[in-house]
């Protein structure tokens, strides 16, 4: 008996934890995440034996999960500060080193917070940049010109996270499109910093019916269209990315039909490379559970269609044909396996579920005698057999595309997602979104250039200067003289 009830605990226990938990999207400047990231950062600055520690410069992204033990997902970037690693200083206490001369980071957290018990458990992954120097005038021989700079910079993944997100959120596309290439990055001095990044997007698996926002479970997929776009941005003298504008160019020959809908069953070529894999697996799970004494082999793919839900369901109409292959020779079926001339071909269909992310394939297959025949119709009182044919030119049914043009051409009504009508002369309120990134945690001060030459190059070098036209031969050493004033003063 004790053994059963020890097993029965590990499975309730195993299928509790394989269940997710539901997650909320947090304001960046939410305390509870602070407190999150402060254990964090303080675990990380611990874990470090040499050089300075880090402080806090902004909090980028935040979620956490519901229930009494809470989970944060942050991502959070950081900046070297004066303090060195030895001294036991909170990285409240310490001051940013100049940006010359200070590294920078971002880190990607997730921390569980006990309230109860008072305990914390952090795992989290930081990429450090090293200190970004300034542009010297013996390096930029073309002053207010573009330079090319790394494309693995923090201010380029942040311009690029940015662009992305305002293009799945504006864009008609059913799909979201994530990064999977950086083509070129530029960057130029101004009062403030101008960027230009040219870079490439591919559809995943993900429609914005079934998703909020792209997720970790988004992943490309073969069919998936890749976008050539570019991104120029504007950052302020604070490091603020103020404006964003992009542009994103999707093949002509792959653009979505706008009367299909994600959601709906789209019809793919036959000879569609992962249709291959879908029909092997489909024979597997139609042999595993004949009753037949012989293996059956699947001939051509007659018609596919694909349906993007959370996955994709995969319809499949072919014919199978019996083998030479017994089941009591062979333990499982095999390419050699050849159909024997006297066999009939029994038609199949295949309905099967696919969840790329996790590798998974749910097929279920129905093959029977009686699909072959052909559908009679009940003669209605009257029948002629030249009313068959109008019968067939009109389907009694509105297929999932009609039925999406025909919604959207009716006027002054919107259709909610739950099928029903929004009701006339109310708005809708928008959706309350988290605010992110947050605030700084304090402003970056950078020291006065040096005097002599050759200096570096800063931002003030293009802005207009009020000494500009002083003759430095006429200029004096010494401070002027106070003196009484006297009306020939006023005479040119």
């Amino acid at each position: 008996m004790k053994p059963f009830i020890v097993l029965a605990l590990c499975c309730s226990f195993f299928s509790s934890r394989a269940t997710p938990l539901p997650f909320e999207f947090l304001d960046c400047d939410d305390p509870d995440v602070f407190k999150a990231v402060d254990t964090a950062l303080k675990k990380y600055n611990g874990d470090r034996a040499t050089g300075n520690q880090f402080a806090l410069y902004m909090v980028m992204e935040a979620k956490r999960t519901a229930g009494p033990d809470t989970q944060f997902y942050m991502k959070y970037r950081i900046h070297e500060t004066t303090c060195a690693a030895e001294e036991n200083k909170l990285w409240q206490d310490c001051d940013y080193k100049v940006p010359a001369e200070a590294k920078t980071g971002e880190c990607t957290a997730q921390v569980h917070m006990n309230n109860a018990e008072k305990t914390s458990n952090v795992s989290q992954d930081c990429k450090i940049f090293p200190a970004t120097p300034k542009i010297t005038l013996t390096e930029a021989t073309c002053l207010g010109c573009f330079h090319p700079i790394p494309s693995d910079s923090s201010e380029v993944s942040e311009i690029l996270k940015q662009a992305i997100q305002k293009f799945n959120r504006h864009s008609a596309e059913p799909a979201f499109f994530k990064l999977v290439e950086i083509k070129e990055a530029k960057r130029q001095v101004v009062a403030g910093w101008n960027y230009i990044i040219k870079y490439e997007i591919e559809e995943t698996n993900c429609s914005k019916d079934q998703f909020q926002d792209l997720t970790p479970e988004c992943k490309t997929t073969s069919r998936g269209r890749v976008g050539k776009c570019d991104a120029k941005a504007y950052q302020n003298l604070h490091a603020e990315i103020i404006d964003i504008a992009s542009q994103c160019k999707l093949p002509a020959e792959d653009t979505v039909i706008p009367a299909t809908r994600s959601g709906c069953p789209k019809t793919i070529p036959k000879d569609s490379p992962e249709l291959k894999e879908l029909l092997k697996v489909s024979m597997e799970k139609y042999n595993s559970e004949s009753n037949d004494d012989f293996y059956y082999k699947g001939g051509e793919i007659e018609a596919a269609t694909v349906q993007v839900v959370a996955g994709q369901n995969y319809h499949l109409v072919f014919a199978i044909r019996k083998t030479n292959c017994s089941k009591t020779e062979f333990e499982k079926f095999n390419e050699d396996c050849e159909a024997t001339s006297d066999s009939a071909p029994l038609p199949c269909e295949a309905q099967i579920h696919v969840i790329p992310w996790e590798n998974k394939i749910f097929p279920q297959v129905n093959c029977s005698k009686e699909r072959s025949m052909t559908v009679l119709l009940r003669r209605p009182p009257g029948f002629t057999p030249f009313r068959s044919f109008a019968t067939l030119d009109q389907p009694n049914e509105i297929s999932c595309s009609d039925k999406n043009e025909e919604e959207r051409q009716r006027p002054g009504k919107e259709m909610r997602k739950d099928g029903g009508q929004e009701p006339e002369g109310e708005d809708r309120p928008e959706p309350l979104l988290p605010r992110c990134p947050g605030k700084p945690w304090k402003q970056i001060m950078d020291l006065p250039a040096p005097s002599g030459f050759p200096r570096e190059f800063t931002n003030e070098d293009l802005l207009p200067s009020a000494v500009e036209n002083i003759d430095p031969a006429t200029e004096s050493s010494t401070p002027p003289q106070n003196k009484d004033f006297d009306i020939s003063d006023a005479l040119l």
